[in-house]
């Protein structure tokens, strides 16, 4: 699991070797890490990484740690891995149906509508879903597109 943490350091040599150990104990492997240290801020450091960790009770575990040795902690979220997708529907779409039944875990950022010669609308959604509920959110869409009699054109 992947968390994105932010840490204020003490701008003095070591710190920042004192902060990682937590993180390796625990399982942690960094990803990428940025240390803003022409940017001091009442004569601390702010620190931003991203760290695999092989579980949430192992981040945890690392907070705690990073607290008890003095590390303050500014930012720590779970960094969801999403996917972009382009789906296409030709025929009737009620729109707030398919949100509700079709992308109820998924996000619409982009979406156009062209009202074309013949009676079919064509609907182009620009959907962003994690990448673990992808399968799930395409056989759902597809479900809502077949029970209103509407083709749907997925990513392979």
């Amino acid at each position: 699991m992947k968390f994105d943490l932010t840490i204020a350091l003490a701008d003095r040599p070591g710190q920042l070797l004192k902060a990682l150990k937590p993180i390796a104990k625990n399982g942690g492997n960094i990803i990428s890490i940025i240390h803003e240290r022409e940017n001091p801020s009442a004569g601390f450091v702010p620190v931003s990484l991203v760290v695999d960790f092989p579980s949430k009770w192992n981040m945890q575990k690392t907070i705690n740690d990073l607290r008890k040795i003095g590390v303050t902690l500014i930012k720590a979220e779970e960094v969801v891995d999403t996917a972009h997708i382009t789906a296409i529907l030709v025929g009737k779409a009620d729109l707030e149906r398919i949100v509700q039944e079709g992308l109820r875990n998924a996000e619409i950022i982009g979406f156009e509508v062209s009202a074309p010669t013949s009676k079919d609308a064509c609907l182009k959604l620009e959907i962003e879903v994690p990448t673990d509920l992808l399968d799930e959110t395409l056989e759902n869409l597809r479900r809502v597109a077949e029970s209103e009699d509407s083709l749907v054109i997925l990513p392979i």
